[in-house]
């Protein structure tokens, strides 16, 4: 089988299932299950860059702005937005503190899985 980035969004919706089932620590899957979710649609964006539009990144941290600009510059606001959403959720969910409350995780977790499905779907 070949691997394909998308399939990390299959995982997001695995760890978010077994975290509702209490099958693992809730919180633990969850906020695995965001960070999977995006870069999940983040690598797939990349891909699809890179093969269509000549795309060429630096492998720095800067590649996740860099990326999202030039979806603007393509006239695909809607991916850029959808990437920047993704990637805050993302950040808040790897660098907040256990004790630092994420607000509406469980909707974070549902919003980051549909909002990588959108990317994923419309970038085939």
């Amino acid at each position: 089988m070949i691997f394909s980035w998308s399939q990390f969004v299959e995982i997001a919706e695995h760890l978010k299932k077994q975290g509702d089932a209490n099958q693992i620590p809730q919180e633990a899957a969850y906020r695995c299950s965001v960070s999977r979710a995006y870069y999940g649609a983040y690598r797939h964006a990349q891909n699809y860059a890179m093969d269509t539009g000549g795309y060429v990144p630096e492998v720095k941290g800067t590649d996740h702005r860099r990326l999202r600009e030039w979806f603007e510059d393509e006239n695909m606001a809607a991916i850029s937005r959808r990437l920047g959403r993704l990637h805050q959720w993302r950040k808040e969910c790897d660098y907040n503190e256990p004790f630092q409350n994420i607000p509406n995780l469980s909707r974070c977790v549902r919003d980051s899985i549909a909002e990588a499905h959108r990317i994923v779907d419309t970038l085939k």
